[in-house]
């Protein structure tokens, strides 16, 4: 019996490791790093935590991460660059004098230069803190963050006239970074690195969303809206429905284009929003020239809206009984399409359906 508990302790114990190599990435994935000055309770360290992970940024050979202590212009520059993840073996050169190809980051500086996002000069001061005001421009140009002079977000000491001023009230707008208070900014006041940590973060996590079409930059509004469809399904379940009746009619389907459909999200919330029904609005104008402000290319265009029905079968019967929507539905030409729902304060649900040919 005794050897008979031995062996099925062996194979028990043979089950486990095998176990533990199947599931070794995601515990890797999954553990947080050991840094001896973060506590778990540390308002930064979910943001340390990703940095560390991703390989962005790194401990100290002492296992600290001295998250108070300013960040380097250098160690931003290389965080950023492996962020943004280029190909730094493309280029092997820097009008820096005071960054020799001996420097633990020269790869990571000299790509940042070329993509311009820190401006060609003799020096970088690679050692020097990095100040709030000098972060904000490095953002803004890493991550393709819209930066105008139109904003709600506005600091007393950041006057006019400073250089910096649009790149700190573009970014306080959405988020990236706030003031040191409610009414002042500090622009001078050099960035910890945990600080950093939670600004590259933010700027990550606000790019992921404009690539996944939940907002864009409004163009005439000078700012960043929401695009963020009532129902992808419902929006789905339109365009099968509408190339079933394309089908019958022996024309090619539309495609389902997420792109357009950000732009009918765009329609459908700005109808809740300005009260009215109509392809013209008030504010963008003709469904074309909506399009085109939000950069949608095109050949041709059309659009079809509907307001209370309650069904994507119902909204597609209704435009099939009307005959200048059914024309949209069946024109030869047309090749994409996207599809939007939006509902206001009564529960009333207002469709829109574009269509494009590329």
């Amino acid at each position: 019996m005794a050897v008979l508990k031995r062996l099925m302790c062996i194979v028990l114990l043979a089950i486990v490791t095998v176990l533990a190599s199947l599931t070794g990435v995601g515990q890797v994935e999954a553990a947080s790093f050991k840094v001896i000055d973060i506590p778990n309770s540390y308002w930064a360290n979910t943001s340390i935590q990703h940095m560390l992970s991703k390989e962005y940024m790194a401990t100290y050979s002492d296992q600290t991460f001295k998250p108070e202590q300013a960040i380097t212009r250098a160690e931003a520059a290389a965080a950023i660059a492996r962020s943004i993840q280029p190909n730094m073996d493309t280029v092997k050169s820097t009008s820096f004098k005071d960054v020799p190809a001996t420097h633990p980051y020269y790869k990571e500086i000299c790509q940042l230069e070329k993509l311009g996002i820190i401006q060609k000069s003799d020096a970088f001061h690679p050692e020097e803190p990095l100040k709030r005001m000098q972060v904000v421009k490095m953002l803004a140009l890493a991550y393709k963050l819209k930066v105008d002079s139109q904003n709600h977000s506005q600091f007393t000491d950041v006057p006019r006239t400073h250089w910096a001023k649009d790149y700190i009230e573009s970014l306080a707008d959405i988020g990236i970074i706030g003031g040191v208070n409610a009414k002042q900014f500090a622009p001078n006041q050099f960035v910890t690195r945990a600080q950093f940590a939670v600004f590259v973060e933010r700027s990550i996590n606000f790019q992921q969303k404009v690539t996944r079409l939940e907002v864009a930059y409004d163009y005439l509004a000078k700012d960043y809206i929401p695009t963020i469809n009532l129902s992808t399904a419902w929006s789905k379940e339109v365009v099968e429905l509408i190339n079933m009746e394309r089908q019958e009619h022996n024309l090619a389907p539309v495609v389902f284009d997420p792109e357009l459909t950000q732009i009918a999200v765009i329609k459908a919330q700005d109808m809740v929003k300005r009260h009215y029904f109509e392809h013209t609005s008030p504010y963008y104008g003709a469904p074309w020239d909506l399009a085109t402000l939000f950069d949608y290319t095109y050949t041709s265009f059309g659009e079809n809206i509907a307001r209370n029905f309650k069904s994507p079968e119902l909204t597609v019967k209704a435009w099939m009984a009307s005959p200048s929507h059914r024309d949209n539905i069946l024109k030869e030409h047309y090749t994409n399409t996207g599809v939007a729902i939006a509902q206001d304060n009564k529960g009333n649900y207002y469709w829109v359906q574009m269509f494009a040919s590329q």
